[in-house]
């Protein structure tokens, strides 16, 4: 049995923490806030990352807390209208594609770590290196601003700014809004909606390319009238949702590139604060779940540095292709020559004409990756 250390009670920290405790592990979760708590926002889980909810044992409690996202439709932000849309399941012959309100994510995740047996200790800033000397192993899973990361990777200690803009609010769904993902692309603006909690509510996720000047607060209440402005030209019925926003939260996005240093010694990064990423393919939360079964099972079985080895040999690759995939996005979603995004635009127009479950088929990579079948 070992005595584990884990530093952050977000998605990544709590799915590793059930993993290791299910192993027979102590485990203790340090978590500077005095309570587990979130705010509200929506998160997709794709099959890549709800079969390591399966693993856990959460299927049936993430399944009962969600919706099934049976398709994503990309429209033209100045009326709505569909550009090419697409089932999921039916081409990547999966139909785990989730959507559910954060907060819910994380009680499920919660609940099962006090399930097994995890301590929490709620209102400490947990200091990595100190908890070395007394942990068998410490796994930083502290975030984007993580201090763990800047210790362990001093060249890269500082946030990268991404010069974008992201806002989330919740909202009534009294739209016909389909089951699945919306994605309304506009000339450096781009809007995610999906419905969440039973289809009673609607997630948006409203991004803006613009210069952001190191803002980087989560969470930061921002005028309901500021973004009805900033997202004015947007049409359709997605005008009339974004008029009944009441509350909204901003923050400016920033991302590193992957680090250098995964681990130091016994001390291990995981989830943000070992990739951050932009929120152009909705992996975030995906990403930490596939390091959370790896890293669990690699502690298990070997020392540290052959663990550190190991880790970042299995995940390295998947990970550099998916920033590479997530930068092709973000400079698709928010085409601005009226040329070329005529020209994609009557693209997709064809091709959901024609042959729509083949916009799905380059990211079967991505979606059909199970990690709990590979060979650690």
């Amino acid at each position: 049995m070992l005595k584990i250390a884990i530093i952050g009670a977000g998605v990544a920290g709590l799915s590793v923490a059930s993993l290791l405790a299910r192993a027979g592990h102590d485990v203790t979760i340090f978590e500077k806030n005095s309570k587990i708590s979130e705010i509200g926002a929506g998160i997709q889980i794709s099959p890549n990352g709800f079969c390591v909810l399966k693993e856990i044992g959460l299927s049936k409690s993430t399944i009962k807390n969600s919706i099934s996202s049976n398709s994503i439709l990309i429209c033209d932000y100045q009326n709505g209208k569909k550009l090419l849309q697409f089932e999921q399941g039916s081409v990547l012959g999966n139909v785990n594609f989730r959507l559910m309100h954060r907060a819910d994510l994380i009680d499920i995740l919660y609940r099962s770590a006090v399930d097994k047996k995890v301590r929490f200790k709620f209102g400490q800033t947990a200091d990595a290196k100190s908890l070395s000397c007394k942990y068998s192993f410490v796994i930083a899973a502290d975030g984007v601003h993580s201090k763990t990361r800047a210790l362990l990777n001093p060249g890269q200690s500082k946030t990268e700014r991404s010069d974008y803009f992201a806002w989330r609010a919740t909202i009534r769904n009294k739209f016909n809004h389909h089951d699945g993902v919306r994605l309304t692309v506009a000339p450096k603006k781009h809007v995610v909606s999906y419905p969440i909690r039973g289809g009673n509510q609607l997630n948006l996720v409203l991004i803006q390319e613009i210069e952001n000047n190191d803002f980087f607060e989560w969470g930061i209440k921002e005028r309901p009238e500021e973004i009805k402005g900033i997202f004015s030209e947007f049409g359709g019925d997605l005008r009339e949702g974004l008029a009944s926003i009441e509350t909204v939260h901003k923050w400016g996005l920033s991302s590193h590139d992957v680090a250098l240093n995964w681990a130091v010694n016994n001390i291990f990064l995981i989830g943000d604060a070992l990739h951050p990423m932009l929120p152009f393919l909705a992996q975030g939360a995906n990403s930490a779940l596939e390091d959370s079964f790896i890293l669990a099972n690699l502690i298990t079985r070997l020392d540290p540095s052959e663990a550190a080895h190991r880790y970042a040999e299995i995940r390295k690759p998947r990970l550099l292709r998916l920033m590479k995939q997530i930068k092709n996005n973000a400079w698709k979603f928010h085409l601005e020559h009226s040329f070329l995004r005529t020209c994609t635009h009557s693209g997709l127009r064809f091709l959901d004409t024609t042959f729509p479950q083949s916009a799905s088929l380059p990211f079967r990579w991505l979606y059909n990756y199970d990690v709990t079948k590979l060979d650690i």
